[in-house]
């Protein structure tokens, strides 16, 4: 049994940095706000950050998962600025991992949370959500 206890430790993390771009802005939600960077964007890149502060470290056969992210937008960031965000470890069980979120961008902070990821083995995850999906190969689509 794999005890990330062992592999991880306290206060690593990761830092992604992206300007942001059309893609990015809230206008594919409300066409008021295509200036203005998406909270689901910033979410997205807390996952990357997330991911790039695990992921290269488990053994072969393991990854990580995110369970839970809570995350709180404190302010605007315009089409072009450049967002900053970084994931740092800051609790570790037998299998989770707990994730305290900055991001902020030329202005300062844009916002903060908690994100908590499980390490689990790839094959039985995969294994799991074959037998959740099993009961479309019987339905016409």
């Amino acid at each position: 049994m794999l005890d990330i206890r062992k592999i991880f430790s306290i206060g690593q993390n990761s830092i992604i940095r992206h300007v942001v771009q059309k893609s990015d802005t809230a206008g594919n939600y409300s066409k008021e706000l295509n200036e203005l960077l998406a909270t689901p964007a910033c979410i997205g890149m807390v996952i990357k950050a997330a991911v790039e502060t695990v992921d290269p470290y488990l053994p072969e056969g393991f990854i990580s998962i995110g369970h839970s992210t809570e995350f709180t937008h404190t302010a605007a960031t315009s089409l072009g600025m450049t967002i900053t965000v970084k994931t740092s470890i800051i609790e570790l069980g037998e299998h989770e991992i707990v994730m305290k979120i900055d991001a902020w961008d030329e202005q300062g902070e844009v916002g903060y949370g908690m994100h908590r990821r499980s390490v689990v083995e790839q094959e039985a995850l995969l294994k799991k959500a074959r037998q959740r999906t099993r009961f479309l190969t019987n339905q016409k689509i």
